[in-house]
């Protein structure tokens, strides 16, 4: 008997694009098999037209025979989504061919074609109230198997809030680093879970090692603990404290930084340009005019938004005491007026210019990042304003 050793083709998921895939068989000289290819949209592949149709004919089942000791043919897939193929192999018996690896006398695989993702990146905080209208946000879409490096520049424009009651500014503390951006899911608890470490939830999609548990839909939480490892087959976690569940709640998990984000949607984005040593993010420069003149701590201005109360902005200007201690105490917030409350005594003459520092109307963050492979579906990576820009307050 003759016989097939071996049969290869690229098995990875086709891209949407159209695309050619070369089929290998190898095995001993002179043996036969039928091959044929069909999808999950119930279509035969034609090998002369090199299409899919509903069509199955004389066409779409090659009578092939190995002449030395390889066949190869390459099959044509199109530009669509969602299917699966199964390519077909049958050993003829009739030509006293058999397969040398197993008993079947036929072998099938598949391959699955998937569609675009697109990521989108987007900046967020919990106080969305302090800012004005957020930037629009980036997004790429690309297919999961390109290989294609995409880079990225990034350039938003942070805006304070515009009101009397929450126009206190925005206070830079540091710099974006990578770790500041960070995907989340939530997954439901599955089972009471009592002073333990070990907690089964429904669903592992998007789930990871390193992933912090951030909030729970009902009871508390205690600190921020990890994921340390997974049991997919019990979809158990174990965590890095303990914790006690209600079954049924819902846990909130980011995957914080490149590496993580990686693990939990297998896109491979580099943040590695955010760190503490390149300027990301800067303020706008902050600017009032002195309304009347004053002589004292109480200072009336032609505005106060972006001007933050507290103790953590100092100010200078013609006639300023311009002491390190000398900072803003209290706003009284106002667009065309209010005030601020001073440590210093000043002395004041009405339209002098102030400038502020410690506090802004707008914070710019600019950069750039690598998206060097997209996750599987469509998916949303946030930056964390929270963990370097602080609102203001008025300090009153």
């Amino acid at each position: 008997m003759k016989q097939i050793k071996s049969i290869n083709i690229n098995k990875q998921d086709l891209p949407a694009t159209s695309s050619i895939r070369t089929l290998s068989i190898e095995g001993d000289s002179g043996s036969e098999f039928l091959l044929q290819v069909f999808n999950s949209s119930q279509q035969f592949y034609n090998f002369n037209t090199r299409t899919f149709s509903s069509t199955s004919n004389s066409q779409s089942m090659v009578k092939g025979r190995i002449s030395g000791s390889s066949y190869r043919k390459a099959i044509k897939f199109p530009a669509t989504t969602g299917n699966i193929y199964t390519i077909l192999v049958i050993a003829s018996l009739d030509k006293d061919t058999e397969f040398s690896y197993t008993s079947r006398y036929s072998e099938s695989f598949t391959i699955t074609q998937v569609g675009n993702s697109t990521l989108t990146f987007t900046p967020l905080s919990a106080t969305s109230s302090k800012y004005g209208d957020m930037p629009t946000s980036i997004t790429s879409s690309a297919s999961p198997t390109s290989v294609s490096v995409v880079e990225k520049s990034l350039n938003w424009d942070l805006p304070g809030a515009l009101s009397d009651t929450n126009g206190f500014g925005l206070r830079l503390t540091r710099q974006p680093i990578d770790t500041d951006w960070y995907f989340t899911t939530t997954e439901t608890v599955n089972g009471t879970v009592s002073s333990s470490t070990e907690v089964v939830v429904d669903d592992l999609t998007d789930l990871a090692t390193g992933m912090h548990v951030t909030a729970v839909s009902a009871g508390s939480l205690v600190g921020t603990p990890t994921i340390k490892s997974i049991d997919i087959g019990t979809k158990k976690l174990t965590l890095s404290a303990a914790q006690s569940f209600n079954d049924n709640i819902t846990l909130t998990f980011q995957a914080r930084g490149s590496s993580v984000i990686q693990k939990a949607i297998g896109a491979n984005i580099d943040f590695s340009n955010f760190n503490v040593n390149v300027v990301s993010a800067i303020s706008a420069e902050l600017t009032k005019t002195v309304h009347t003149t004053a002589s004292g701590n109480d200072i009336p201005l032609v505005g106060t938004y972006g001007i933050s109360g507290g103790g953590f902005v100092t100010m200078s200007g013609v006639g300023m005491k311009n002491t390190d201690s000398n900072t803003v105490q209290v706003v009284t917030a106002g667009n065309t007026d209010g005030s601020i409350l001073t440590e210093e005594t000043q002395l004041v003459k009405a339209g002098t210019k102030m400038y502020f520092k410690g506090s802004t109307l707008t914070v710019s963050v600019a950069n750039t990042f690598t998206i060097n492979s997209h996750p599987s579906a469509d998916r949303i990576i946030y930056l964390n304003l929270d963990n370097f820009i602080t609102p203001g307050v008025s300090g009153s």
